[in-house]
Order: C-alpha cells, then structure tokens, then sequence
C-alpha cells in the first residue's frame, strides 16, 4: 500500500468520529498527503519515500529528522513556513510557567485543512497556556482563516479533565512539572508528521517498517523551550521495559522547540522523555492530593434530614463508608493518608429506584432499591479534618415489587462528591451532637 493510501485511509477512520463538523468529501478530493504546498502530489510522495529512507537506515532512537536531511527544494518549502512571520504578529498573554511563544518542529509535520481538502507543510507553531483554564493552544499560520474551511488548519488544544475542575486547576498551577496528556479531536486530526510502524519478521523481533501519518498525544515539557507532542509511553510489564512501545527501531520523537534551544533539545533520548512523562504524571497526582488537603474555608456541610435512621441503617452506612474510602477510586486519591471516621448522618430521606420487571405476565414498574445521601466526617493521621458524601442504597427484598417492606439488605453507590475533601474544624464538628437514631 503506498503512503497517499495510507494518509487517505488515516483520514476516513478520522472523519467518522467527527458529527457533522463538516459535509464528507468524496475520495478524490481526500487529502493526498500531509506535506503538499502547492506542489503536485508527486513531489509530496517522493518527500515521504525520503523520509522512509531516512527513518529506516538512520540509527536514532530518537529526535527524528532534522530539515537539513531534506533536499534543497523540499527544505524550501519548510522553512518558507518557519521564516514566515504571521505567527509573530499575534498578540500573545505570558503565562506564569513560560510555555506559551512561538516553536519550531524538529521533524516536518503536515497541517490537514478543516474540509481535509488541502495540506500544508509545518514547520512553525503558536503554543499558547491559559493559566486560568489550563488549556494550552497549538496554532500555525492556517489557524487563523475566518471563511475558507480549504485554507483553515483547526487549533489543537491540551488540557487535564477532572471531576473537580478548582481542584484540577489548581493542580495545574502548583504541580512542579507540565504535561497536558488530553488533546481535542483536531490534535489528532488536522496537525500530523510521520511516525514509524513496524512488523515481525520471521524471528519475532518488530522492525521499523515504514512511515504513517499520526496525530498530537501529548503536550509534555522537557525542559524550558522544549516540548514533547508525540506517543504516550506504555507502562513496563514482566517482559518489556517501561515505554517499550517508544523504545523500538525508528521511533520518530517529535518536539516543539524555542529558537536558542536546537542543541538542548537534541540531548533528550527517548529513555529521558520517558522518564520525565512518568515524573510529570506522579507530580500532577501529587499536586492534586496537595490541593484536596487544602481546606476550603467557605465549605460547609449539608443539613441533616429529619427523616432520622435506625441504628441498624446508621451502623450500615459507617460500614460502607469503610469499604467505600479504602476504594481505590476514592480513598486512593489520597495515597498519603489514612482516614478514620468521626461520624455520618444522613442528609436526604429515601428515594425509590423504580425498574420494569415481569410481574403477573405484565411489564410493571417496580421498586427495586431505594437510597439517600450520606453525609461523613473523618480524620487523616495529621488529625485534619475531611468530608465527603456518598449513597446508602438498600435493596429491596426478593419477591417484593412494590416496597412493602425493607429487609436491611444496604450497598452503596458512588457520586461524584464521595472523593474526600478537607475542611475546617468548626465546620466539620457543626452536626455531630445533632446525630441522632430512631
């Protein structure tokens, strides 16, 4: 299969997972190749039956090409979009970590436009960080076109989710390092450079193969000036080394890189990226604990119902409060403490969960569990003080469908408030002689 059917077949699987961004093109005008100017296809294949050549008998790890591998006219192309100073004239807002400037790629990269209609070879990018949302912009010069879908290359943008998005955010602010590992369709996309593929041979052992067109993973930062964009690492296993995914033959490790910081950038091997993207993710997970052991000083707990339990139903909930903040879900996104419970009441009465079941030879609507909110307060081995809720959900006995009675059968269910957050003394204490029983 040559390269043109690849980039055309890369984009078809693409083109499915967007809804109705755009009307599809037929075939013929599906994107030839991601390194085409204005030039005829032609050109563009034997640019990329040069990059083949290079990447398979280069002896790299990592790094990639260089532009000066390239032949005089293919290298023209590049750096006329490297030179061009469109990208200059943007109005930029510095960030507190100094991501956001003006990058150069050190491999070619394609940008693929919005209708996937034309391509234009890359070599000069627009990285800007929002310290208020944590979303990091990579533009080129095609991002800025406000009619023509043929002539606009779509932003990539990276960020980090979070159910908590203060906390999150705050993570983001106070981490020691800087890696956004969550791109927009578009990263994937619409801004793509040839990474390597490989095969078994008869041996078992995988060998570089050939080139294909791959998107944006990650927006990670080396060190100041440089970025990583490429692969995420795999985790290590029994039998391969952790990141073995980026460690085989030919791996292309595609950078962003500020102008003074061409020779820094080539010190980092595929092994230091590795490191560091692991160091980046254990410190954003630690920043994160950090912010939720913080005590937001307006934070306040739920009223209790009126509706008091029995002391079998209360008995039950510090059970499943139990169960519940030693999950790794809940408990584990604070590896550094242990909990201990102080006390728990509820702040809701029961609901009904209602499902049809066969009943009589009919389909009839059936109370199956019911459930309500409770509320704990608990202490870490520093003795500060935590909350967080979570549902005491009872079952309803078998053979009954219509929630005669209760048998005491209790589980729980997890929303999105059962993640322990701290909270002040005063506030924390403010229910626990108002607990009370049936």
């Amino acid at each position: 299969m040559t390269l043109l059917n690849q980039i055309s077949m890369h984009n078809l699987h693409q083109q499915s997972h967007q809804k109705n961004q755009y009307k599809k093109k037929s075939c013929a005008i599906l994107i030839a190749s991601i390194f085409a100017l204005t030039a005829p296809q032609i050109h563009a294949q034997g640019l990329f039956n040069k990059l083949i050549e290079k990447v398979q008998s280069s002896t790299q790890s990592s790094g990639g090409l260089s532009h000066a591998d390239l032949s005089a006219s293919d290298r023209k192309q590049f750096e006329q979009d490297r030179a061009d100073n469109n990208l200059d004239k943007k109005p930029v807002t510095a960030d507190k970590r100094g991501i956001s400037g003006i990058y150069f790629s050190n491999v070619p990269m394609g940008g693929v436009s919005l209708n996937q209609s034309a391509t234009f070879a890359i070599g000069k990018f627009l990285v800007e960080y929002d310290d208020s949302t944590g979303v990091a912009t990579i533009s080129t010069r095609y991002g800025f076109e406000a009619s023509d879908p043929s002539k606009l290359v779509p932003k990539a943008k990276f960020t980090r989710s979070s159910t908590y998005k203060d906390r999150n955010l705050r993570a983001l602010q106070n981490t020691t390092h800087f890696l956004l590992p969550e791109g927009n369709p578009e990263s994937r996309m619409h801004l793509l450079y040839g990474q390597m593929i490989h095969k078994t041979d008869l041996q078992g052992n995988k060998v570089a193969d050939k080139l294909t067109p791959t998107g944006l993973k990650n927006l990670l930062e080396l060190e100041p000036g440089i970025l990583y964009i490429g692969e995420t690492p795999f985790a290590g296993n029994k039998t391969e080394a952790d990141g073995h995914n980026l460690l085989l033959p030919g791996m292309v490790m595609p950078l962003l890189v500020k102008e003074g910081k061409e020779e820094a950038a080539k010190a980092w091997t595929v092994e230091r990226i590795i490191k560091q993207y692991r160091a980046a993710n254990a410190a954003f997970d630690s920043a994160l604990e950090d912010t939720a052991a913080t005590a937001d000083p307006n934070l306040s707990l739920r009223e209790p119902s009126n509706d008091l339990p029995t002391k079998q139903e209360l008995d039950a909930a510090k059970n499943q409060w139990n169960i519940l903040i030693k999950s790794q879900a809940v408990g584990g996104t604070q590896s550094k403490r242990q909990f201990k419970l102080v006390y728990a009441y509820p702040a809701t009465s029961f609901e009904n969960q209602n499902k049809k079941q066969w009943v009589n030879n009919t389909y009839t609507d059936t109370i199956v569990t019911r459930s309500r909110v409770y509320v704990a307060v608990f202490q870490d081995q520093e003795n500060k003080y935590w909350t967080n809720r979570f549902y005491l959900v009872e079952k309803a006995p078998l053979g009954v469908f219509f929630g005669e009675r209760w048998s005491g059968q209790y589980e729980y269910a997890l929303p999105a408030s059962a993640l322990p957050v701290a909270i002040d003394k005063t506030a924390a204490l403010k229910y626990q002689s108002a607990v009370k029983t049936k």
